[in-house]
């Protein structure tokens, strides 16, 4: 997992040095991406794959997938999609360089790793999305797997996997689903104490979204914790190194490495929220274990505890527009810690129950990620939809 996400960002960075050089046309993509399949071709190799069992938690897994499949098939609808994520490469391709637009697409200055995969149009842009989704959940069962056997492991996936929040950002060209896969591998990575390797792919999901520096701050404080202040400096210099380009553009473009925050007026949330209550619901699980927690607190590995205390902290005291959109990336670990906590419970009539909950829960987000999806393809295309952009103003 870490090869791939160390070639995701070096394709993504080979085509943003195409777009700060002015030569982002088709023909380098072309060129750039055969270059980079042949090395991935080249360094393919024949993995083993272990007994699968446990048919219908997979199951569950497999028939979420299909379900954001369809979506991600039809028309985008997305918000943010349509206004920057999408519109911001489409207007790079077109000039064949990287720019600071301005006016309503001031975003266009925020890192772009992820989105620079979105080149290649509308449809692909929603398939890598929903890709990222199902390696985010891969990653999540590998990281229970340290704590967990196998059935408990796929249980942590089908947590992940069918939050709502999750199955809607599988159909949509976010970012979002980006950040999760990079921040839960630096996370599993940690955990296995391969620092180094952590430390750069926390970089990429700050190259993917600005957000993520809370995240660093949480890794960093764990290695502080577990190996003391020295290696965690190394750490954050690492990380923010890999990350670095697309700041120092931010800095070029607008004065401000951080652009627009600090910079530009912009609508967010502070304060309490009920994180039952989202914009974008989160499995309701989450909430339902905290009463049996303390029954289960001894046999709850310390850093999964100490993740989950400083995430919630981290997305309590940030801005939390995006709602549950926002919890996201800290929902993979949030997900092993369910699973841990349901394991281990000696109550085998509550262990049950909260099982079958995960399940029913499971069953709920796939029938009702069905039925609006089917809402999405019988509503107008967005293509007919009117969308102004106002392009001279400057921020």
């Amino acid at each position: 997992m870490f090869t791939l996400a160390v070639f995701i960002g070096i394709y993504s960075y080979a085509l943003a040095i195409l777009g700060w050089l002015g030569r982002l046309g088709w023909g380098e993509i072309w060129g750039v991406t055969t270059v980079m399949l042949m090395v991935g071709l080249f360094h393919l190799r024949k993995f083993a794959v272990g007994q699968i069992g446990h048919i219908g938690l997979i199951g569950l897994i497999i028939a979420q997938a299909g379900v954001n499949l369809v979506g991600a098939m039809g028309p985008e609808r997305g918000f943010d999609a349509l206004w920057y994520h999408l519109p911001i490469p489409k207007i790079w391709l077109e000039a064949h360089k990287i720019f600071f637009i301005g006016g309503n697409l001031y975003y266009s200055a925020m890192p772009k790793l992820v989105d620079m995969l979105y080149v290649w149009g509308e449809t692909p842009a929603k398939l890598m999305h929903l890709v990222f989704g199902l390696l985010s959940t891969a990653v999540t069962y590998k990281l229970a797997r340290k704590w967990l056997e196998q059935k408990w492991a796929l249980l942590a996936a089908v947590i992940f996997y069918s939050n709502l929040v999750v199955g809607w950002q599988s159909i949509t060209a976010y970012i979002d689903l980006g950040r999760t896969f990079f921040e839960v591998l630096a996370f599993y990575l940690l955990v296995n104490k391969k620092i180094y390797k952590s430390a750069i792919v926390i970089g990429l999901a700050m190259a993917t979204k600005i957000w993520a520096m809370g995240s660093l701050g949480i890794l960093g404080v764990l290695v502080a914790l577990g190996m003391g202040w020295r290696k965690s400096v190394k750490f954050v210099i690492l990380a923010l190194v890999v990350a670095a380009p697309w700041y120092v553009f931010a800095w070029a473009s607008t004065g401000n490495p951080i652009y627009p925050i600090g910079s530009v007026p912009i609508d967010v949330v502070w304060g309490g929220i009920n994180i039952l209550r989202l914009a974008d619901p989160i499995n309701p699980i989450y909430v339902m274990v905290l009463p049996v927690i303390w029954m289960a607190r001894k046999k709850i590995p310390v850093t999964i505890m100490a993740y989950c205390l400083l995430s919630f902290g981290m997305w309590y005291i940030t801005p939390r527009t995006g709602g549950g959109r926002f919890l996201l990336p800290y929902l993979p670990v949030w997900s092993v810690a369910v699973a841990v906590v349901i394991k281990r419970l000696r109550d085998e009539e509550i262990k049950k129950f909260l099982v079958a909950t995960v399940i029913a829960l499971a069953v709920i987000s796939i029938g009702y990620r069905a039925v609006a999806n089917y809402g999405l393809m019988v509503r107008p295309r967005s293509s007919d939809l009117p969308v102004q952009l106002d392009l001279g103003r400057k921020t």
